[in-house]
């Protein structure tokens, strides 16, 4: 079972985009000791079905029951095959498949990771969450996106 991609709700939230070699786990893993959070790995990964392929991102939350807010950590990228059609063709005709990477978010293809916050959060509070980020060794660059300009706002709306 796997997480699915809901319709598109207005649903309110903060984004920043992070650039980072590091595996999805290690970059939770850091962002749990810099900002004190607990981003925990997803039973299911975000389940999203492309015309020629069907990706699957990691996904790793954090609800604090004290806090406003919940964060979730989202890869951008998966790697991965076509869907493979069955051909009427030869039986011993193989077709060579190459792997491609399809992001999340095609509009920010370089960027690895998202950091979503849900809810409103205090101006302050979300320099202060992308400053820490931005000092996480391993991280290249961090910044604020803004959601409204988003064309595939969409693909960051699930449970």
């Amino acid at each position: 079972m796997h997480k699915e991609l809901l319709e598109f709700e207005d649903e309110s939230f903060q984004l920043i985009a992070i650039y980072s070699s590091l595996e999805g786990y290690r970059m939770a893993y850091l962002i749990n000791k810099n900002l004190r959070t607990k981003l925990e790995r997803e039973a299911t990964d975000i389940d999203f079905n492309h015309s020629e392929y069907h990706a699957f991102y990691a996904l790793y939350s954090f609800k604090d029951p004290k806090a406003y807010y919940s964060v979730e950590l989202v890869t951008n990228k998966f790697k991965g095959e076509p869907k493979r059609i069955l051909s009427t063709g030869s039986l011993f005709n193989e077709e060579k498949f190459s792997s491609k990477e399809i992001n999340l978010i095609p509009e920010y293809s370089k960027v690895d990771f998202f950091l979503k916050i849900s809810e409103e959060i205090l101006p302050k509070e979300f320099v202060r969450i992308l400053n820490k980020i931005n000092q996480i060794p391993g991280v290249q660059a961090a910044y604020a996106i803004e959601v409204d300009k988003l064309k595939n706002k969409q693909n960051l709306i699930f449970e």
